[in-house]
């Protein structure tokens, strides 16, 4: 079971426009229209299975109805393939509540971006949550490292991180980007081996500008494959989540790189979907229903 751990939809009504913007504001290319439909279409291309869903509370008010919107969509995973964690804000004041009812409603974790959240990862409303989720056994998938759009301040760097691990030290503590986006030397240096998870999402080689905007080959490298596969083998293939952050990667281009990248057998099929699979308690999909 190949499963994509970090993808992105939006409401067909609105994700013209969101992505539009979020195009101009990151300066980078969607490759999808970001839309449930097209996200069923890349996976089917690529010969994904299953594409976990990660949705981002901007504000409180978000949280109760996008997450009465991910309890849905995983009611017909069978169709779709599309497997949705619920999310919180860190003002969100009901959280402990919140997250009781979410585990009560079959969803098995949540996502936090404190960038687009604007509150560092170590402040105590996001440290209660994670506690209170740990707690539910919940897993936890944060934006880990810089923001491609929001480049001004690290709101989840590694010391951020350290002192999540320190003071609760989750079991279900999932870092995307592969750590800490543009931040892998610390990653390297000091996260990996750590007790957490890690996502390959949107990290190797140079990210596409849109169409018609130049952005200069230095600003959009990313991470080289040899230190991708350093980072993976000292961290272990065993907590490396295989992910695209659809759409802001392609599914198949970066499938069929990771496959490239030399990891084989046990490794191989526990990065493209067994560690995944086993954190986020994704069922099997029964198609013939």
């Amino acid at each position: 079971m190949i499963i994509d751990a970090h993808t992105h939809t939006f409401p067909e009504k609105i994700a013209a426009g969101v992505i539009e913007n979020l195009q101009a504001k990151a300066e980078s290319k969607a490759y999808t229209k970001a839309t449930d439909a097209a996200l069923c279409d890349s996976m089917k291309a690529a010969g994904i299975d299953c594409s976990v869903l990660l949705p981002v509370m901007t504000n409180e008010r978000q949280v109760e109805k996008l997450n009465d919107i991910a309890v849905k969509k995983n009611e017909s995973f069978n169709e779709t393939g599309l497997f949705s964690l619920g999310g919180m804000h860190p003002d969100y004041e009901n959280y402990a509540a919140e997250l009781k009812r979410l585990k009560e409603q079959g969803i098995t974790g949540i996502k936090l971006h404190p960038a687009y959240q604007s509150v560092d990862l170590d402040d105590i409303r996001f440290m209660r949550i994670i506690e209170k989720a740990a707690e539910l056994d919940l897993a936890v998938v944060i934006h880990a490292g810089l923001d491609i759009g929001i480049m001004h301040h690290n709101f989840s760097d590694v010391n951020m991180i350290c002192t999540v691990m320190k003071e609760i030290n989750p079991n279900k503590f999932v870092l995307a980007h592969l750590g800490g986006w543009k931040g892998w030397d610390d990653v390297e240096s000091t996260l990996a081996g750590e007790n957490v998870y890690m996502d390959t999402a949107f990290v190797l080689g140079c990210y596409e500008p849109p169409e018609g905007m130049f952005v200069p080959d230095e600003k959009r490298k990313m991470l080289g494959d040899e230190q991708f596969v350093r980072i993976v083998k000292k961290h272990g293939a065993d907590r490396i989540l295989f992910a695209t952050d659809s759409p802001w990667s392609d599914q198949k281009v970066t499938l069929d790189r990771v496959r490239a990248l030399g990891f084989e057998g046990e490794e191989l099929e526990a990065i493209l979907g067994g560690n995944a699979k086993r954190v986020f308690s994704v069922p099997e999909r029964n198609t013939d229903i």
